[in-house]
């Protein structure tokens, strides 16, 4: 299956290029009766169920010409979704300016306003209680990326 998904992510990367489309995930595993690949691609603007469908059928072509999995197998092609955790920094340009929640690897969690991303840091600006009050601080801190386990965008209603 390594060999396959190298395969894969190598033609994926020759074909989005530079952009507009980023490859976020791939994963290909081995289910009971069929391989199992799944693609999750974005944009800056969003990915349309258009632009998935138009690389899956390429992919799916692909696959099929070069004879890379023989057996039956389902491709899945979409994009990863508000639950999915940012990992790269095209996607923390993106989110700027919305509420993200850190875990961090060592110190529990994070809540605030995504203010800034560097290639070794993200900048979050933190709501605190003071002294178990209601009165709440903000503060801009800088977090390093290697102290952090996972960043998700959080849903606002508001």
């Amino acid at each position: 299956m390594g060999d396959l998904s190298e395969k894969i992510r190598e033609w994926l990367l020759a074909y989005v290029g530079d952009g507009p489309i980023f490859l976020v995930d791939l994963q290909v595993s081995q289910g009971s009766k069929r391989s199992l690949v799944t693609i999750l691609v974005d944009t800056l603007e969003g990915i349309s169920i258009d632009e998935c469908a138009l690389l899956s059928r390429k992919l799916a072509h692909h696959i099929e010409e070069n004879a890379w999995i023989e057996e039956a197998y389902n491709l899945e092609v979409s994009s990863p979704g508000l639950d999915f955790p940012l990992t790269q920094g095209w996607q923390f340009q993106k989110n700027i300016g919305r509420k993200v929640k850190v875990w961090m690897k060592k110190e529990g969690q994070v809540e605030g306003a995504l203010l800034a991303y560097k290639e070794d840091s993200i900048e979050i600006l933190t709501e605190k209680t003071l002294k178990h009050r209601v009165i709440v601080a903000k503060e801009s801190t800088w977090f390093p990326l290697a102290e952090i386990d996972k960043i998700k965008v959080q849903v606002s209603f508001q």
